[in-house]
């Protein structure tokens, strides 16, 4: 009876802690129309330049998604919708594209920004 007792004690405590009780992280919405006559938040960024190498000439959205320590993360979206995600990984220097109506990476290089 005491093996019973401490194997169901024990399985609640291991429930218990193993609960995910951080709120997920706040992200940052900076959403701006990409026009040559304004400069948004996301074209001061360093790798600002090769994106827009990368993707088409054409009217975007810019939203900030994630900006911290780690990695940046910035969505690109036309009056189609959703067309292409840039990922800056801070901590390993590398810059991807990825083309979200064909599913494929685009660019996946390593990024310096102290050398723009």
């Amino acid at each position: 009876m005491k093996k019973l007792l401490f194997l169901i004690m024990g399985t609640l405590l291991l429930t218990a802690a193993c609960g995910n009780g951080e709120k997920p992280a706040e992200k940052e919405d900076a959403v701006v129309e990409n026009n040559a006559s304004e400069t948004s938040e996301v074209a001061k960024f360093p790798e600002y330049s090769i994106v827009k190498e990368y993707i088409p000439n054409a009217t975007y959205k810019e939203s900030l998604e994630e900006d911290n320590d780690d990695q940046r993360v910035i969505l690109y979206e036309n009056e189609d919708g959703t067309s292409f995600k840039s990922f800056y990984l801070k901590t390993r220097n590398i810059l991807q594209i990825r083309d979200l109506k064909e599913d494929r990476l685009t660019y996946n290089k390593m990024f310096n920004p102290d050398k723009q």
